[in-house]
């Protein structure tokens, strides 16, 4: 997970201002919005980390979706369409050097949350909409499944700023 992380930070060094908010079509995300994205829904998997800790133990299991998604440990590779109502664009205001800071403190807060993931016992679960529910464990887990999953979109981004440039 660290070396995911590592990636992603040192990537930044890679993009001028002009890059971080280029589109390749109006469907498509640009790295700044891909970076926050990835951002916002790290904390979001770190938020439920945190609320599994007091949640009361469950039987509840994951979803169909989910159990697949756990057996292959990873999403899967073609990108992924949410709903229109949970697919707002994600911001791409921020400049390299407020992504870096975002993306140090999602670090802090990830390596803060690993000892609460592997501690809390596996029965306390809260629920995630489409993959049932999770506990500490996969829910830390999920988070090196996104970022894995978007390095697929990543690489297609570079590749359209490589033939700009």
């Amino acid at each position: 997970m660290n070396d995911l992380f590592a990636f992603y930070l040192h990537e930044l060094d890679h993009y001028r201002s002009d890059e971080l908010i280029h589109h390749i079509d109006h469907d498509t995300w640009s790295i700044s919005q891909m970076y926050d994205h990835l951002i916002v829904v790290s904390h979001e998997y770190l938020d439920e980390v945190e609320a599994c800790q007091h949640a009361p133990v469950t039987e509840s299991r994951k979803s169909p979706f989910g159990e697949q998604l756990f057996a292959a440990g990873a999403f899967p590779a073609t990108p992924i369409r949410l709903p229109d109502a949970m697919n707002a664009p994600p911001d791409e205001t921020d400049q390299v050097e407020r992504l870096r800071t975002r993306w140090r403190q999602l670090i802090d807060r990830h390596a803060t949350l690993a000892p609460i993931a592997q501690s809390t016992p596996s029965n306390q679960k809260t629920q995630h909409g489409g993959m049932g529910w999770l506990n500490t464990t996969e829910w830390y887990a999920l988070i090196s499944y996104h970022l894995t999953h978007h390095q697929h979109q990543k690489r297609r981004l570079d590749a359209a700023l490589a033939n700009r440039r």
